[in-house]
């Protein structure tokens, strides 16, 4: 049963890690503006278009996504009853639960920074909303690769 449980857990971050990865991908002619909405170095067509492309996703991916990790923390709750509440698997739920609700804190609002401001719209409102959902999918992407890596360490010390 605990080989199925660390399967299961593994091919859900990889799921994960590997949607954000896409999405990275996707952002990275904006990514500066994660950190300065206003950044010369990215211009206003290029994050129009990103933007744009996001937008034509928005509805389909979140709901992947919070299924996806809404199992996987499931998973991780059996995992730390299977593992007698160790050391081992408190430091993994607790690596995976803190970013976790780091990132459901933010998303919703994010979402909606994208989701509700057309891609031809106030190019300020673009900016923001596209830096803040890029930074988000790059906190999902720590979150699924630094579990997924815990998981497989925690495999080879059993």
């Amino acid at each position: 049963m605990a080989d199925v449980l660390i399967s299961l857990l593994t091919g859900l971050l990889g799921l994960g890690t590997g949607i954000f990865v896409v999405l990275s991908l996707i952002e990275k002619p904006v990514w500066r503006l994660m950190w300065a909405p206003s950044s010369a170095h990215v211009g206003d067509d290029e994050a129009r278009k990103v933007h744009a492309i996001l937008k034509r996703v928005i509805h389909l991916l979140p709901p992947t996504m919070m299924t996806t990790m809404g199992t996987a923390t499931l998973l991780v709750i059996v995992l730390l009853v299977q593992t007698g509440f160790s050391t081992a698997g408190i430091a993994l739920a607790t690596l995976f639960f803190v970013q976790l609700g780091l990132i459901v804190a933010r998303l919703f609002k994010d979402i909606r920074g994208v989701d509700t401001v057309p891609s031809d719209g106030d190019v300020f409102a673009v900016r923001d909303g596209l830096g803040a959902l890029t930074l988000l999918h790059h906190r999902g992407l720590l979150m699924t690769l630094s579990t997924l890596i815990a998981v497989l360490a925690l495999q080879a010390l059993a």
